[in-house]
C-alpha cells in the first residue's frame, strides 16, 4: 500500500525530459551559423579598420618625410623632385612593411600652390584584400594627404 501511494504522489518527469533532450542541440545548430557570420563580420571589420589606420599613418609619415627634403640643384623654382620621389619611395617602403604592395608611380605626390605656399598633395587608392570576405567592405582605401613643403619656395 505504501509503495502504491509513493508512486501516485511522485510527479512523472522522465518522459517529458526525453522529449526535450535534443532541443538544446537543435537550437544550437540553428543559431551557430548566425553567430559564425557575426563573428567573421566582426573580425573582417576589425581587420579593415586596423589596416586603414596603418595605411593612413604610413602615408602621413611618408608625406612628412617628403616635406622635409631639400630641392635638388636642377629643380625649377616651385618644384622639388627629391620631395615627391622621396615621399613615393617612403610610401612604398612603409606599405611594404604591412604587406601592401604598391608601385611608386601609383603613389607619387604632386606639388601644388595653396594660397601662395608650396604644398605636396597625394590622393592614392590603396587596395584592400578582405580577411574573410563574409561582409561587404570597400575594395580600397582612399587617402587624401596634403603637406606644406619646408624648403621649397616660389609656387
Amino acid at each position: 500500500m505504501l509503495g502504491r501511494m509513493l508512486r501516485q504522489g511522485t510527479p512523472r518527469v522522465a518522459p517529458d525530459r526525453r522529449r526535450r533532450r535534443g532541443s538544446q542541440a537543435v537550437e544550437f545548430a540553428l543559431i551557430l551559423p548566425i553567430l559564425t557570420v557575426m563573428l567573421l563580420g566582426l573580425v573582417d571589420y576589425g581587420w579593415f579598420f586596423l589596416r586603414q589606420s596603418l595605411v593612413v599613418n604610413s602615408v602621413r609619415e611618408a608625406m612628412r618625410f617628403g616635406a622635409l627634403q631639400t630641392p635638388a640643384s636642377g629643380d625649377a623654382t616651385g618644384d622639388c623632385s627629391t620631395c615627391t620621389d622621396g615621399a613615393a619611395a617612403e610610401i612604398v617602403l612603409l606599405l611594404g612593411e604591412i604587406d601592401i604592395s604598391v608601385s611608386a608611380s601609383d603613389v607619387t605626390p604632386v606639388i601644388v600652390n595653396i594660397a601662395g605656399t608650396c604644398a605636396m598633395q597625394l590622393r592614392p587608392t590603396i587596395p584592400y584584400d578582405p580577411l574573410t570576405g563574409f561582409v561587404p567592405v570597400p575594395a580600397a582605401y582612399d587617402v587624401n594627404a596634403t603637406v606644406f613643403l619646408q624648403n621649397v619656395t616660389g609656387c
